[in-house]
């Protein structure tokens, strides 16, 4: 397990054309976006590690990449954020490094 803080986690909010802006808040976001934690482990640090994103549902369209999943946030903030049913508790990569892990009380495992 990596803390999403040593992660760089940041809260998001879609703003159009494929752009984001990092929020202060989980009731701000529309999304999370932190360093994948299999690669950052595999570099031994941020350096040549990717970004994960996953955007909540309800808060973001169906077609706006990354996609197809959509994800139910549970908790206060990033300490203790949880992905909770109904919706995805699972994160798979589909391509490149393909990890596939959750994110459960502040933590990417």
């Amino acid at each position: 397990m990596t803390a999403l803080n040593a992660l760089e986690a940041e809260f998001i909010r879609h703003v159009g054309g494929g752009r984001m802006l990092h929020v202060g808040s989980l009731s701000e976001a529309d999304g999370v976006m932190f360093l994948c934690p299999k690669c950052h482990k595999e570099n031994d640090g941020p350096v040549g590690t990717h970004r994960v994103v996953c955007w909540f549902v309800g808060k973001v369209p169906d077609d706006i990449s990354p996609k197809p999943g959509r994800w139910n946030p549970s908790g206060t903030g990033l300490d203790d954020l949880t992905f909770v049913e109904p919706g995805a508790v699972s994160v798979a990569i589909l391509g490149g490094c393909r990890w596939h892990g959750f994110v459960r009380q502040g933590d990417a495992s």
